[in-house]
């Protein structure tokens, strides 16, 4: 992405991988991210016929790798270059803007779909299966405010190898087998290595424009650069890391659109952190810790909702969360709902 998030406000580094080509980068990078989710969503289609596969599961696995992968990048080089906040907050941001931000889109993108003819329902509706992966991954969170490696040494490191598990254990049960009776999935460009990676390239680029184009948007309207970093940009990355499960939104494909959400979740709530705690390298500051408390609350509430046939009801809920941390990180700098006790 174009930008990094620490931890809170204060720690960002930007990572330019493409010359800016301005506000017209808002446009381009929009094309872009939509063209990648289309391709990606084929290639969901495609896996899932090829390899006798379930759609919900391959949506909830393969498509997160996909769209998480600048993210992937991020993290892998801040902790080879020993940064532990840049890539520890790399991976509290999803969480938070999952439960305050995407939510939300998702129930935009489903009525507008449905005011344009394209879905029978105004909002998602889901199977009651969806809801146990989300309760699943927001209950490892909870230790995660409390646990500190740096404090409790090898237990830390212990819990990080549990996550890591937990996550493949959670990818076996989804991409188990299923017969798939749909004729075989035509792909835009016939062979799946070579779509994937074209995926891949207009993902990074799409992302590095889009928040490119916003940031000079941004700077044209006189907007404080502060607040870009904490409003504007965390917006304009959520499309290219939910553009499929949007997609599958937009078409009526409501269990495999809410999977591959769930499915990014998992994969920031188990695998990531997993893995940086198991290295050692997990810093929790203030901020982040608000974060999670945050999308830990929001996500327990959409676990109600899901349990009742609906997914997004908690948008309002979601977007107050989101309302009070900018409010508090840029009026105030500070106003946790809970602090990590210092080590």
């Amino acid at each position: 992405m174009a930008e990094v998030g620490g931890s809170g406000p204060g720690h960002a580094a930007e990572v330019s991988l493409v010359p800016s080509i301005g506000p017209l980068g808002v446009v381009v990078g929009i094309l872009l991210t939509v063209l990648a989710g289309l391709l990606i969503e084929q290639l969901v289609h495609y896996m899932s016929w090829r390899y006798r596969r379930a759609a919900v599961g391959v949506a909830a696995i393969f498509a997160p790798i996909i769209t998480s992968s600048p993210e992937l990048a991020v993290f892998t080089v801040a902790l080879l270059r020993g940064q532990a906040e840049i890539a520890w907050g790399s991976i509290v941001a999803q969480p938070f803007m999952a439960a305050t931000v995407i939510y939300p889109v998702v129930i935009l993108t489903s009525i507008t779909a449905w005011a344009l003819g394209r879905r029978r329902y105004k909002l998602p509706h889901v199977h009651r299966i969806v809801a146990v992966p989300l309760l699943v991954f927001t209950i490892p969170l909870l230790p995660i405010l409390f646990l500190h490696p740096e404090r409790y040494g090898v237990f830390g490191n212990l819990y990080g190898v549990f996550l890591l598990v937990l996550y493949f254990l959670y990818a076996k049960f989804m991409l188990r087998e299923e017969e798939v009776e749909k004729a075989g999935v035509s792909l835009w460009l016939r062979n799946p290595l070579a779509q994937t990676g074209v995926a891949l390239l207009a993902m990074a680029l799409g992302a590095e424009w889009l928040v490119g184009g916003i940031k000079e948007l941004g700077a044209a309207a006189g907007l404080d650069k502060l607040a870009l970093s904490i409003i504007l940009v965390p917006i304009a990355t959520v499309v290219p890391e939910s553009i499929v499960g949007l997609i599958f939104i937009a078409k009526g494909k409501d269990d495999e659109g809410v999977s591959v959400i769930v499915g990014e979740k998992a994969l920031y709530s188990t695998f990531y952190p997993g893995l940086a705690m198991a290295l050692g390298v997990y810093t929790l500051e203030e901020a982040a810790a608000t974060a999670l408390t945050l999308s830990i609350v929001v996500s327990i509430f959409e676990v109600v909702a899901i349990w009742f046939g609906y997914f997004g009801l908690t948008a309002p809920i979601g977007l107050a969360g989101y309302l009070y941390y900018v409010l508090c990180y840029t009026l105030h700098q500070s106003c946790p709902l809970w602090a990590p006790t210092p080590s």
